[in-house]
């Protein structure tokens, strides 16, 4: 049993789910990420430019259904309920307010991805968490098809063996959680299962844990062997993305000194930097030096995965009537900004991509024009 920091904390959130950590080497070469040069950008006190909301934005298509089992049978409730109590059955990218872009990845590469939570965005808990914080609880999974290949190279690509994605372990942090984080090969397949649990209980600890856990994955790990995405095979490669980031954009608009989350550690890749490598996407999350959230602004672009967006303009997610204009936008793309009372976003599609941008009111008081302004500079750029 391993005892995290508080300062690994939330880099152990962020590899939960589909892939909510990406890791970034700073530089400013990628036109289409938060790292490009500085451009034109709208002042801080001008509102945004609305358009009427148009019928012809191309969402594009969902992809095919996935061909592992279903939630139901890859996370069942007994086993959830005993390793996380009280969470439930959730499609975060459609039900969740604060869906950051990256959650796509696994999903377009041909992947599923099963989640419960208790409803918290995983960028939205707090550490050190009071009662009065917000804070995820949960249990994500995803598969990744014809990913043998993957799953071998993860296996080698940490500094210890102990920290590498496909390793199943629990531990205990001084955030008062526990993470549970493993990975089996499923046939062809990958599964990749995460857990975080609030200590507020005598049994939430990882020796109490670890044994639910591995039977959650062992199940798993049967039914996906045995259903087509454990057989599937001819796209199997080894490479994985982490994108190239740079602060400097982001900077330009916040009152606190952001960095990339990742930069100077020796975080390792797990599931979702494979899907990344595999469809071309990108994702960035720029943390403070107080490191009292997940993350404190978030670039992300995922090719294909436009029609999320449709998804959250129909469930409310995304603010219909905050349609703004940028710079580069074609004749069938839109953005829209999103504000609340902790955070906004710009989502933007794009010839099928779903480029987003997620700022907190922690570092940028005026948000909303701050966010508007990072979108337009950073897209501009990459459209000119």
């Amino acid at each position: 049993m391993y005892t995290f920091t508080r300062g690994v904390v939330g880099l152990a959130l962020l590899t939960t789910a589909t892939v909510l950590l990406s890791g970034c080497a700073t530089t400013d070469q990628d036109p289409r990420s938060a790292s490009t040069t500085t451009g034109p950008s709208r002042s801080a006190t001008t509102p945004a430019t609305k358009t009427p909301a148009a019928a012809t934005v191309d969402f594009g298509q969902a992809p095919d259904g996935p061909d592992a089992p279903s939630c139901s049978t890859l996370l069942p409730s007994d086993l959830v309920d005993s390793l996380v109590p009280g969470v439930e059955p959730r499609d975060v990218v459609a039900t969740v307010r604060h869906a950051i872009g990256s959650l796509a990845t696994v999903r377009v590469a041909g992947g599923t991805v099963c989640s419960a939570t208790n409803g918290v965005a995983q960028i939205d808990d707090v550490v050190p968490t009071t009662r009065e914080d917000t804070a995820y609880e949960g249990v994500a999974l995803s598969v990744l098809p014809d990913a043998a290949a993957a799953f071998r190279d993860a296996g080698t690509q940490a500094t210890t063996p102990q920290e590498t994605a496909t390793v199943v372990r629990c531990d205990a942090s001084d955030s008062a959680r526990v993470f549970c984080h493993g990975g089996v090969l499923a046939g062809t397949a990958w599964v990749d299962v995460d857990v975080v649990r609030l200590q507020t209980s005598t049994d939430a600890t990882p020796e109490a844990m670890l044994p639910t856990f591995r039977a959650l994955l062992d199940g798993a790990r049967t039914a996906v062997a045995a259903s087509p995405a454990g057989t599937a095979t001819g796209d199997d490669a080894s490479g994985w993305a982490f994108t190239p980031c740079s602060p400097d954009r982001l900077n330009a608009v916040t009152s606190v000194t952001l960095r990339d989350s990742v930069s100077g550690t020796d975080t390792a890749p797990g599931i979702g930097e494979y899907a990344q490598g595999r469809i071309g996407s990108d994702v960035c999350r720029f943390v403070d030096d107080d490191g009292t959230s997940s993350a404190e602004a978030v670039f992300s672009s995922t090719p294909d995965a436009a029609w999320i967006v449709e998804q959250r303009l129909a469930a409310g997610l995304i603010d219909r009537g905050g349609r703004i204009e940028l710079t580069g936008l074609g004749a069938r793309d839109a953005a829209w900004r999103t504000c609340d009372d902790t955070a906004c976003t710009v989502d933007v599609v794009h010839d099928g991509t779903w480029t987003q941008y997620f700022l907190t009111k922690r570092v940028a008081p005026d948000t909303s024009a701050a966010v508007e302004r990072w979108a337009e500079s950073s897209f501009s750029s990459a459209a000119g």
